[in-house]
């Protein structure tokens, strides 16, 4: 009982302390948070075509239709970028913060869709590939330089069967880093947006 007395007299004492922000001041808190996931938005798209970039220049082919994707995308990104920025009432902003949380999700939903649909169509040369390279890299291990052509491999089910588990493999480490990028960005602006719900439905004194 003791131990219970001591901490409600602690927290009685800490509750003076705390700040009651006023509607203004947390509107004002979650803009300034939505702006600056936006900011992130933007570093993380850029990153994101820089990498698949230079592994387009490696294997020989730029990728033009995910630039013309990302070139949509940010143009879209920035103009919600500057409503975000210009002052507005609650409402607007939560319509701005879904519209963003739309873009977002639309864009990494079709950019994971394009990396699937580009190995499923590329499947059989992918797999010539993947053969080629392993039998250059033993040879390399034999201090032997081989420069397989990947078409003169022939594939077989079991070398379908491996190269798949390696290809679902990679899927899923591409899934899992556009859930913690993308899908922190979501998370955030979903957290935004709540908070200003809150806002509408019992606003501070």
């Amino acid at each position: 009982m003791k131990e219970l007395e001591l901490l409600k007299k602690d927290w009685d004492k800490n509750e003076d302390g705390f700040k009651n922000y006023s509607e203004n001041e947390i509107y004002s808190m979650i803009k300034q948070k939505s702006i600056s996931v936006a900011k992130t938005l933007f570093l993380v798209g850029v990153i994101e075509i820089a990498v698949w970039s230079v592994y387009g220049y490696i294997n020989g082919e730029f990728p033009y239709l995910r630039l013309l994707l990302f070139s949509g995308f940010i143009i879209l990104a920035v103009l919600l970028f500057r409503k975000l920025k210009t002052g507005q009432d609650s409402l607007s902003l939560m319509k701005n913060i879904l519209n963003m949380r739309k873009l977002i999700f639309g864009y990494a939903a079709i950019s994971f869709f394009l990396i699937i649909l580009d190995n499923l169509i590329h499947f059989d040369l992918y797999t010539r590939d993947f053969m080629a390279g392993i039998k250059d890299g033993w040879h390399k291990g034999h201090h032997i330089i081989v420069h397989t052509d990947p078409e003169t491999m022939v594939p077989e089910w079991g070398n379908y069967a491996v190269f798949l588990f390696f290809m679902l493999l990679a899927f899923f480490i591409i899934y899992t880093v556009y859930k913690r990028t993308y899908g922190k960005i979501l998370s955030d602006l979903r957290k935004n947006y709540r908070d200003l719900s809150r806002i509408e439905e019992k606003p501070f004194d």
